[in-house]
């Protein structure tokens, strides 16, 4: 494994494609550029969806009037101030045409006691339904999240937006519904929903129902659920591995999961099991071979080879969002035998 690890220590993050935006350095002088939803807060102010002011308020809790007008100018609708049917949004705030043609377009309701309460806060659950009534989202993902219950009133919006991949919920399988929105995480909610570039991408499977960016007690969930003995649970740092013991290709291997601030990083399936053994070059080959017609298999026929068929045996597949590198070599004292898997991030 140890010529593997030289490897990956050799390779960097590339940069993440997001939508460019300028915005001039008197506005929003609280959102720093390094700041997650920073991208997404000034798609909004030139999409003329917030109105640039110095002050953005990321932590400000977002309330139904914010609300109302943001998803009113995402979806175009008149914001002319005017009558509505609501005894605390008179014709004269500023906030009445939004408000008025949000209720018409039926993505946001008032009271039944003829108000509007245009000053209460929202909570995720809220924001849930006001979005997918905003952009009419229809398809709901299969998803449950531990504290969005069936029947409960924001179960349906709430999987509209995992179906959109506007939302995925928070890494302990909860959705928190009745948590209460700031004006940042609204800004990104809405961004997500008008142009899909704003979405994460969903996670890709990468083996054993495993995906890059778990965090090491996910992975440990799912690998208790297997026959895979865990051996080592190693920490140093920010940097974590864990180490099972299982079997691929009809191989008893160590399986290493290697974590960078408790986020997934590379897989791999170490053939050898951590054992320094010398093998002459037929026996390496030999041991290629099985594995590769195994990988082959597996992932179709490799793309890429470069084999000197004497200490260096290695094959390469590309595939959605990683790539998978079979590895057999020699360095005269031992010999190593891995199966990598890395995200498309980590290579230049």
């Amino acid at each position: 494994m140890k010529k593997v690890l030289a490897i990956i220590v050799i390779l960097v993050l590339t940069f993440s494609v997001a939508p460019k935006t300028q915005a001039s350095s008197k506005i929003f002088t609280d959102v720093p550029k390094n700041h997650p939803n920073y991208t997404a807060i000034m798609y909004l102010l030139e999409n003329k969806v917030i109105e640039p002011s110095a002050r953005f308020g990321l932590n400000d809790k977002v309330t139904r009037e914010e609300v109302a007008i943001m998803v009113a100018k995402a979806t175009g609708l008149n914001g002319k101030k005017t009558k509505t049917k609501f005894k605390d949004v008179p014709a004269n705030r500023y906030s009445s045409g939004y408000i008025n043609s949000a209720v018409k377009a039926k993505i946001i309701n008032g009271y039944p006691d003829g108000t509007f309460k245009p000053t209460q806060k929202v909570t995720r659950g809220h924001m849930a339904a006001f979005i997918a009534n905003a952009f009419k989202l229809t398809k709901e993902k299969d998803i449950r999240f531990k504290d969005v219950s069936k029947g409960s009133t924001a179960y349906n919006a709430v999987r509209k937006l995992a179906f959109e991949n506007i939302t995925s919920g928070y890494p302990d399988g909860t959705f928190r519904p009745n948590e209460t929105l700031t004006r940042s995480h609204i800004a990104a909610f809405v961004a997500r929903a008008m142009d899909p570039a704003f979405r994460p991408a969903p996670p890709v499977m990468v083996t054993r129902g495993i995906h890059f960016g778990m965090d090491p007690a996910q992975v440990m969930s799912v690998e208790s659920k297997s026959p895979a003995i865990l051996l080592s649970n190693l920490r140093e740092g920010n940097k974590r591995l864990l180490i099972y013991r299982t079997t691929k290709y009809n191989f008893y291997t160590d399986l290493i999961y290697y974590f960078e601030n408790n986020k997934l990083q590379f897989i791999t399936y170490d053939f050898m099991g951590g054992e320094d053994y010398y093998h002459t070059s037929d026996e390496m080959f030999a041991m290629y071979t099985e594995l590769n017609e195994h990988a082959q298999r597996e992932f179709g026929i490799d793309p890429y080879s470069d084999t000197d068929y004497e200490t260096t045996f290695n094959s390469g597949w590309e595939k959605t969002g990683y790539v998978v590198i079979l590895t057999v070599n020699d360095d005269n004292v031992s010999t190593t035998a891995n199966l990598v898997y890395l995200p498309n991030s980590m290579i230049k």
